[in-house]
Parts: C-alpha cells; sequence; structure tokens
C-alpha cells in the first residue's frame, strides 16, 4: 500500500489509546459460546449466516469490529469420519491447521529481534547459512517480502529436491509420515535460484522456512519456543500452537483421504493450528502495535503487493492458506477496524475461505 495511506491509517490517535486500554481484555478474553452475535449487528449476523448455511459452507467464521465480535459460528462437524461425528460439532474455538496465515507471526518474530537489535533486515543470510552459495546476494528483507528469487520446497518440491528424494517425500507425506527435520537445508545449495535476488516477486515457503532458522539462531530457542512465549502467550491465543497435524478438526481430499505437508517442511511456513477466536485476537493486538511496535507494523505493510508476511491491498492486510484439505483466510480493512476470519477443514475446490470471506465483506459493505 502507498505510503499515503499508511499515513491516513495511523492519523488517528485515539484509535491506538482505545488499543492501548483494550489490549489486556483482547488478551485475557474468552469466547466458549457456540455462536456469538452483536446485537447491533444482528442483521448483518443473519444475513451471514443464512448464506453460510445455502452455500453449504463446512468451517469456522469470525467476524469482529474493533476488539468486538460482530458474529462468530461453526458449521458442520469436525470429522465427518469419526463414530459419532455428530457429537463432535465445529466451535468457535475449533482448531484448523491455518497453512500460510503463519507467515505474518513468522515475520512478526523476526522483526521483534530486529526491534531487539539483534537482527537487521539487510544482514544477508550468509550470516546463518555460510555453505549456502547464494546467501551472499540475498538479505533478511528479501526473505520477508519473497525476492530472494529462492525455489520453493513446497509448491515445486520437484525441483527443490532430487527426484528421488522428491519422490520419498511424495510418499512419506500421503502416508502422513515425517521426513528429516533438516532436509530443506540439505538441499538448499542443489535446488536452482529462479530469479536473481531481490529482482522481482515470487512466492515461495523456502523464504520463511528460513526466516524461521534465523530466529532459532538468533534467540537461542527452537522456533515452537520462541513463538509459544513471544507470540501465541504475548496474545492470549490459548488454542494456538506448532503442533502440526493435531488439530481439533480433520479435512479429506475428495478421494476421502487426510494427508497433509510433512511437519518439518511447514516450519515457520505453514506450520501454525489456529481458532477464529485466536486469529481475531491477534489481529487486534498485532494491527495495534502490541506485537511489535507500532513503526515497525508500518514498516511490515509498506507495499503494494506483498510486506512482509501479508498481502497489502487497497486499505487492508490479508493472507490465505493451504495445507491439500485444509484452507483458510485472514484479512484485516483499516477503514473500518474489520477482521474478517475463515477457516475450513475443506480443500479449497469444495469450500473456497477467500471467496466466503470476500462475500463475507461485500456484505459488510452493503450493511453500512
Amino acid at each position: 500500500m502507498k505510503k499515503s495511506a499508511i499515513h491516513f491509517f495511523f492519523f488517528t490517535t485515539s484509535f491506538f489509546i482505545f488499543l492501548f486500554t483494550s489490549c489486556n481484555s483482547i488478551k485475557n478474553r474468552s469466547w466458549n459460546d457456540e455462536v456469538i452475535v452483536e446485537k447491533k449487528y444482528r442483521e448483518f449476523a443473519e444475513s451471514a449466516d443464512g448464506y453460510l448455511k445455502a452455500a453449504g459452507f463446512k468451517g469456522a467464521v469470525l467476524v469482529g469490529r474493533g476488539k468486538k465480535i460482530v458474529f462468530a459460528k461453526g458449521y458442520g462437524v469436525c470429522d465427518e469420519k469419526a463414530e459419532a461425528p455428530g457429537d463432535f460439532p465445529i466451535g468457535i474455538n475449533s482448531t484448523f491447521e491455518a497453512g500460510s496465515i503463519s507467515k505474518q507471526m513468522t515475520a512478526a518474530a523476526v522483526m521483534q529481534l530486529v526491534q531487539a537489535g539483534k537482527l537487521a533486515v539487510d544482514d544477508k543470510i550468509s550470516k546463518f547459512f555460510p555453505d549456502f552459495e547464494a546467501g551472499e546476494k540475498i538479505t533478511i528483507e528479501m526473505l520477508l517480502n519473497m525476492r530472494s528469487g529462492l525455489t520453493d520446497h513446497i509448491n515445486a518440491a520437484d525441483d527443490f529436491f532430487p527426484k528421488n528424494v522428491y519422490r520419498r517425500i511424495e510418499v512419506k507425506q500421503m502416508a502422513c509420515e515425517p521426513v528429516e527435520e533438516n532436509i530443506v537445508l540439505e538441499y538448499l545449495n542443489e535446488a536452482p535460484l529462479l530469479t536473481e535476488p531481490d529482482s522481482t516477486y515470487f512466492y515461495c515457503n523456502t523464504n520463511y522456512f528460513l526466516l524461521a532458522r534465523i530466529v532459532e539462531q538468533v534467540s537461542g530457542m527452537s522456533f515452537r519456543e520462541y513463538m509459544q512465549k513471544n507470540i501465541f502467550e504475548r496474545c492470549g491465543m490459548r488454542y494456538t500452537n506448532l503442533e502440526f497435524q493435531k488439530t481439533d478438526t480433520r479435512g479429506y481430499d475428495h478421494k476421502g483421504r487426510y494427508y497433509s505437508i510433512p511437519a518439518s517442511l511447514a516450519v515457520g511456513c505453514g506450520d501454525v493450528n489456529s481458532c477464529v477466536t485466536d486469529l481475531f485476537k491477534w489481529n487486534v493486538l498485532f494491527t495495534g502495535g502490541k506485537v511489535v511496535k507500532k513503526k515497525t507494523f508500518k514498516k511490515m505493510i509498506d507495499s503494494e503487493s506483498y510486506g512482509y508476511g501479508v498481502y497489502c491491498h487497497e486499505g487492508s492486510i490479508f493472507h490465505t492458506g493451504v495445507t491439500n484439505v485444509f484452507n483458510s483466510y485472514d484479512g484485516f480493512y483499516f477503514d473500518d477496524k474489520l477482521s474478517i476470519i475463515v477457516l475450513s477443514n475443506c480443500p479449497a475446490a469444495k469450500v473456497n475461505t477467500t471467496t466466503v470471506a470476500r462475500n463475507l465483506q461485500k456484505m459488510w459493505a452493503g450493511e453500512k
């Protein structure tokens, strides 16, 4: 987004005074209702509920304004193959694989270390991966804003890994079995650069995998420990974790199979499990300067396309997530301080959370 637009977002001090006084109440708040409807927006909630039911939506939805939840509800069951699926309906605190929504949290962890003077965004990554031949050409900022030129170890695994290794990973993935923890670093030098570093934007999960490993080196903590202490606990995200593939919900593909990305490949780029209420807390505190400083947050979203872990577009930041049989959307619209969060335990071909979110945003705009 343009700098002038960012200045507009930050000019009103009353918003930040409001967030300062409310951050603890958001952090410590526990929502245990099956359905939440803010009375003021009952008509919107009824319209949204009608749309979601008619669309056959399965998952959980939350629409919030400022620190208040306008509408939140779960649809469908946590696991349609459970012995008694009806006994476990999806609720607003049910956890899903959030996929690439994870990236904004990884980016925030990196920027916390930058604020602490332990990192700089113009650091060359050769400082952290001295054996990586292209490391002198790539900076931390290029990883953050997807301009490194690296090959994607998840979306282009057949190009990143040798063919025999790629085939073995495929077999492990379909069997939900783990692969070696350092397999990405082991083959990093062999993967070709797709473009010259900093020449163009190219979405790549490997960037955020490397950022997670940098967080570990600089902090002296495992990535899981760092995120738990400095992101999840800091925001009161009590249901969120990095126990990848251990969610309350389970999804299946068109052949009735559950499978997902091996956990060791998803580190930093897609390993967060979360629920709509926790992601709402994240939105409020992250955008309010309570995870990183306001100045740092402003830098993270100073882009007309991809910032640091978030897409920036027409007065909003957002990210989607896909992990084979889950898909997700988390968006924040600055003008209305509006959060729209949609999580589904269905493949995107069956339930597209981005389409659902955009339709809810249109309904909200019409409601105004």
